[in-house]
Order: structure tokens, then sequence, then C-alpha cells
């Protein structure tokens, strides 16, 4: 199972008070069900959201992250945020002009190769 790197950190080092934001991808042979909806109630979260491609949107205690991991099924797991991939919390990407210089990284959403031809 991949954990993305903040995963990692949050599974490892939790904060009592915070929740987190997940996008959770099953194993191509695991289906989106009730039963994993449950388990995921079981440890203090809830499944905000169906997402594209076998994943789902979930929201946890931190210190539930470490339960979430143990669960079978499991092919990645990535924080919401970095991802951009939660319905209403997600926002629309900066066209060019509103676009801050200093912070392309963020908003940009050009192909690589596009961006190289623009340099």
């Amino acid at each position: 199972m991949y954990l993305s790197h903040a995963v990692r950190t949050i599974r490892d080092d939790p904060m009592a008070e915070e929740s987190v934001d997940l996008v959770v991808t099953l194993e191509a042979d695991t289906e989106l069900s009730e039963t994993f909806d449950d388990e995921v109630t079981a440890i203090g979260g809830e499944v905000v959201a169906d997402l594209q491609f076998s994943a789902v949107h979930v929201r946890l205690p931190e210190t539930a992250v470490a339960d979430l991991c143990a669960l079978d099924g499991i092919d990645r797991i990535e924080t919401a945020e970095t991802l951009r991939l939660v319905g209403d919390e997600a926002t629309e990407p900066a066209s060019d002009t509103e676009r801050p210089a200093t912070d392309e990284r963020e908003t940009d959403t050009t192909r690589p190769t596009d961006r190289n031809r623009e340099q």
C-alpha cells in the first residue's frame, strides 16, 4: 500500500484534537461497499464522498489514521488537500491572469510539455 509522506507523518505522530481529510483508493478487486463505510465508521471516521477510480474521500481523527492504514483492500492513501479532489473543498484553478507569479506550482494546471514551450 502506498502512503503519501504526509499520511505517514500523521500516522506516526498524530495530533489528538485534529482531524484529516484523506483520499483512499481501494485495490482493483475491492468494490466500494457499505462494509468499507462501516469499517471507517468503526474507527471514528466517515466516508464523505465516493470519487472516481475506486477512491473515496474520508474524514477522520488523526489518531485513527493508523487504524485506517491497517484495513484490508486499500491500495493508496493520500491527503485530500494535496490532491484537490474533494468536491466543494476543491478550488478551481486560477487563470493565467489571476495566478500570482510567486506561487505558480500551487495553481499551475498546464502539462510539463506545455510549460516548457512557454519558457
